[in-house]
């Protein structure tokens, strides 16, 4: 007689990029910085900014992970008035310029990240993305990396769908969820409090456990389990937050 497989089908695993996989939080705040002490030069073309003070690095740092335009400089230029058209032009300018700096920047992924993503792969686990980062920087950098063919889902901030709704809002969570059947196990693997958030607000928030990269010391992730580096996640490591989560 045959026995009936009783193994519970593996979780989809939805990974965070920056400072997740892509070693990009210090890279991220240095040309940031450079950008905007390079726009504060401008005194001419932009005369409103004459007497602003350009934010440090470390604070720039700390933002980390959120969308420059929209969420950093509001908040660290509490003198850009976002209704104004010509602040306005300071702001897309300023986003132009930080994208040049970056795009012109040596990108790596952590070490142990390729290997790790394989042997999931190989496992049989499906890979998908959820970042915050604008698509085209976003792909250049799967590109660049030669990982892109090992996501089957890739969301990023500036997705028309998402309406400008990104992490810790559960939108990009919830669209790779709905690609897949409705009793799908999911794992949210991110190093930011906000990616925890999302997995934790998701229409699946029931089937979604969370793995919190602790590179950020700062930070309390309050992940399922916390481990140091994304290179750590094993398929042992999976089964056991997936059985531990299911035996609650």
């Amino acid at each position: 007689m045959t026995k009936t497989s009783t193994a519970m089908p593996l979780p989809v695993i939805i990974f965070d990029w920056d400072d997740t996989l892509l070693d990009a939080g210090q890279l991220l705040s240095q040309t940031q910085a450079q950008a905007i002490d390079d726009i504060l030069k401008e005194k001419v073309l932009y005369p409103f900014s004459a007497s602003w003070q350009a934010p440090s690095q470390e604070m720039l740092f700390q933002h980390a992970g959120h969308r420059f335009k929209e969420k950093i400089l509001p908040r660290i230029m509490p003198q850009v008035d976002c209704e104004n058209p010509t602040h306005q032009q300071w702001m897309d300018d300023t986003y132009l310029r930080f994208k040049k700096y970056y795009q012109q920047a040596q990108k790596k992924l952590f070490p142990g990240v390729v290997d790790m993503l394989k042997a999931l792969k190989q496992a049989g686990y499906t890979l998908c993305i959820a970042s915050n980062k604008s698509r085209d920087l976003l792909e250049d950098e799967l590109r660049a990396t030669s990982i892109e063919g090992l996501f089957t889902h890739v969301m990023a901030g500036d997705d028309s769908v998402l309406n400008k709704n990104v992490k810790p809002a559960p939108n990009m969570i919830n669209q790779i969820q709905a690609e897949f059947m409705p009793d799908t196990l999911f794992v949210m693997v991110g190093d930011r409090p906000y990616d925890v958030q999302a997995a934790r607000a998701s229409k699946a928030k029931s089937q979604t456990h969370t793995i919190g990269i602790l590179t950020k010391k700062s930070f309390t992730l309050d992940a399922d389990i916390e481990i140091t580096e994304a290179a750590h996640i094993t398929d042992q490591l999976i089964s056991t937050l997936v059985h531990k989560k299911t035996h609650a």
